[in-house]
């Protein structure tokens, strides 16, 4: 008789893997950012966010992105709008939100 058993892995530590931008990591929460300077740094974060939703189907996790918000904290007076998805679905901007107790 012959048995075939797969085994998948998935250790949380390796979501930041390929990706060049901050992440930080506590229990259930990931949060990932970047400094952006130009339109360049914004298509780099945008590149990271859809490989964390990458990572999430290859490991079979789920990622609720209504969940999920965009914040931008700036000094300009006038900024454009954070049009950042996450797995096709666009993560809302907010001008505050709560992050280990703390609201940012």
């Amino acid at each position: 008789m012959n048995v075939t058993v797969y085994l998948f892995l998935a250790y949380i530590n390796d979501i930041g893997r390929n990706i060049e931008s901050t992440i930080r990591l506590f229990a259930d929460d990931c949060v990932i950012y970047r400094k952006i300077l130009n339109n360049d740094d914004m298509e780099k974060l945008q590149k990271y966010v859809d490989r964390m939703g990458e990572w999430a189907d290859v490991n079979s996790m789920q990622i609720n992105p209504s969940k999920s918000k965009a914040i931008c904290f700036t000094r300009a007076r006038v900024k454009g709008p954070l049009n950042y998805s996450l797995m096709g679905i666009l993560i809302p901007e907010v001008s505050s939100c709560k992050y280990l107790g703390i609201i940012l």
